[in-house]
């Protein structure tokens, strides 16, 4: 199997992720199906990094869930007299909440196989090359670049401190006291770093172009996705 291009590897992700997120179910089960066929058939140990991208988020999903569930107008889940049901969650709730959080699980799948199967030199050398004609226009697109290369590095080096947080703080500690506690050694952390930080030079690889029969891959998933969406569900 020839190797996709990290340009249109890039391009398919912004495509599947774009219709996704603005989509139906439809588009949803497209994107999970494809997924799910990639993760079997690229690389059989993407998965376990997904997973555990995925527990991490497992308090945005729940809260998604209650937001929905309880704030959107509809028919009560469970039959009850009228002055009951303003307080129970609602059909169109469990509806609207289960796409958000279906798309948000497709998304979050899909940004775990980009970075596992492309190595992040390659991500944002991609990046560059898709910017490059911004230049045409007076804006220096390897600012973009430089920037996207400084927060990949910032949020490893921040996950790194987080974990050192957690650690020191008691576990028997009040939930406040613990988040306080958290959040305060984070901010030193980062500041700390930012000070003693000394500036280095960000050499991205030279990116080629990528084959024209390559491009045919996001066209069709653009194809793809676009007729799903006329479904309307």
């Amino acid at each position: 199997m020839r190797e996709i291009h990290p340009v249109i590897s890039l391009v398919s992700f912004v495509v599947l992720t774009a219709f996704v997120a603005l989509g139906g179910l439809a588009n949803i089960l497209i994107g999970a199906l494809l997924l799910g066929f990639l993760y079997i058939k690229l690389d059989h140990q993407a998965w376990p990094a997904a997973w555990r991208l995925l527990r991490r988020m497992r308090w945005l999903f729940l809260s998604i869930a209650v937001i929905y569930l309880w704030l959107t107008p509809g028919v009560p889940l469970i039959p009850v007299p009228v002055a009951f049901a303003p307080w129970l969650p609602t059909v169109d709730g469990l509806w609207q909440g289960g796409l958000r959080i279906a798309a948000l699980v497709v998304i979050v799948s899909a940004a775990s196989l980009l970075l596992h199967v492309t190595p992040r030199e390659q991500i944002l050398a991609a990046l560059c090359w898709l910017l490059m004609p911004l230049g045409a226009v007076g804006i220096p697109h390897e600012r973009f670049a430089v920037r996207a290369a400084l927060t990949l590095g910032a949020v490893a080096e921040v996950q790194g401190q987080v974990r050192g947080a957690l650690a020191a703080v008691p576990a028997k500690a009040r939930p406040l006291a613990r988040i306080a506690g958290v959040t305060a050694a984070i901010f030193a952390g980062v500041m700390q770093e930012a000070e003693a930080s000394p500036c280095t030079a960000i050499t991205l690889p030279a990116q080629s172009s990528p084959s024209l029969p390559q491009w045919g891959i996001p066209l069709l998933l653009f194809a793809v996705m676009a007729a799903t969406r006329q479904l309307g569900w």
